[in-house]
């Protein structure tokens, strides 16, 4: 038995409840499995490998311009399988570019929010698709009335057509609409008016740390935090927690700067470093016989190589850190998790998630 199911098990989470469409395939004890693709990449042999335990497969491969036509394609291999294993597909479909014009001159027209809800609309009956994930992103905070209403458009149309609806939301902790986050990306999602219009919100809890903060990804303290908050506004039946399945590196580097000061009545340039905190994200990667720390009040395994200046931590979305999140998504009773992305995580981690579609074998 791994270390994290047994985590698991010594938590005692069992959640048996029904949840989400029964449209979506089936769900195991932690909600529904939705694990987002990349097309051309290492998510498709990830994917032909473990899709007996994913739900739903969501490639990032459709976006929408600033006139609302829709662009892109259903990857063939990612579909093939998804068909072949009885997974439901519902594609990503970004603002192109993650536009912020863009987005704007689409939400303000009329016009291009007409064309974007029937285009939806015909692809995913074209394409036998469950349903859209809207994935907006770079939206201030002064864009929130008007996503609000594109996506209930939007799920209004594809209601009627028996269609399905989810939509990426920045993750937050607060409502200050002071905070840089707030303002510049996760304070455009209006929880309540989101939640009431989709079937279910996929909140992309990642990443919790920046060049000011560096740290774990998705810590469990700040995870449930975010769950807490959201669920003032949204029904836990209709959250789904965003989790990541990879690693981030960040390094110390040090920056020759030049700055202008006052010398013996004199203006003289002086030169001098500081530090700067820089980083970057990448597939899970270590070695088998090199242990990772474990940091047991985060909830996070981490690495650390260097010293000083030449010091380099990789914090790590591992089995044991993956399994701690699963617990809050059984803990809160939420539809369930989405994950970003297919292809990166740490291969252990399957040894936790049923095969779903076996259950839904035995159910039929």
């Amino acid at each position: 038995m791994t270390l994290a199911i047994a985590l698991l098990l010594a938590l005692g989470v069992a959640y048996g409840q029904a949840v989400g469409s029964s449209d979506l395939g089936a769900a195991s004890e932690f909600g529904q499995a939705l694990f987002y693709a990349v097309p051309g990449s290492s998510s498709e042999t990830s994917f032909q490998a473990h899709a007996g335990s994913i739900g739903i497969i969501a490639p990032q491969s459709f976006a929408l311009d600033r006139h609302g036509v829709l662009k892109g394609s259903l990857p063939g291999d990612l579909a093939t399988t998804a068909r072949d294993h009885s997974v439901e597909i519902m594609p990503l479909v970004i603002n192109a570019d993650f536009s912020k014009s863009g987005a704007a001159a689409l939400l303000r027209s009329a016009g291009a929010r007409d064309r974007a809800v029937g285009a939806l609309v015909d692809t995913a009956r074209d394409l036998d698709l469950a349903g859209w994930q809207i994935d907006f992103e770079n939206l201030p905070s002064s864009q929130r009335v008007a996503f609000s209403r594109f996506v209930g458009e939007v799920a209004r149309a594809l209601h009627r057509h028996g269609k399905l609806l989810s939509v990426a939301v920045g993750a937050r902790t607060s409502d200050d609409p002071t905070t840089y986050t707030y303002r510049t990306f996760a304070g455009v999602c209006d929880y309540s008016a989101l939640g009431a219009s989709a079937d279910f919100l996929s909140v992309m809890a990642y990443p919790e740390g920046d060049n000011s903060h560096p740290g774990p990804l998705a810590s469990s303290p700040w995870v449930e935090r975010v769950i807490q908050h959201v669920l003032l506004q949204v029904p836990a039946d209709k959250v789904s927690l965003g989790l990541p399945t990879y690693q981030t590196d960040w390094s110390e580097r040090r920056v020759r700067v030049s700055v202008r000061a006052k010398i013996e009545g004199k203006i003289k340039h002086v030169f001098h470093f500081i530090y700067r905190l820089i980083h970057h994200n990448g597939a899970v990667s270590y070695p088998s016989d090199e242990p990772l720390q474990w940091d047991p009040v985060l909830e996070s395994s981490y690495r650390v190589e260097g010293e000083g200046h030449h010091r380099h931590i990789t914090w790590i979305e591992d089995e044991r850190s993956f399994a701690a999140k699963l617990r809050l998504v059984a803990q809160y009773h939420l539809h369930g998790f989405s994950v970003w992305r297919i292809g990166l995580e740490d291969p252990h981690i399957w040894s936790i998630l049923p095969d779903v579609s076996a259950a839904a074998a035995d159910h039929r």
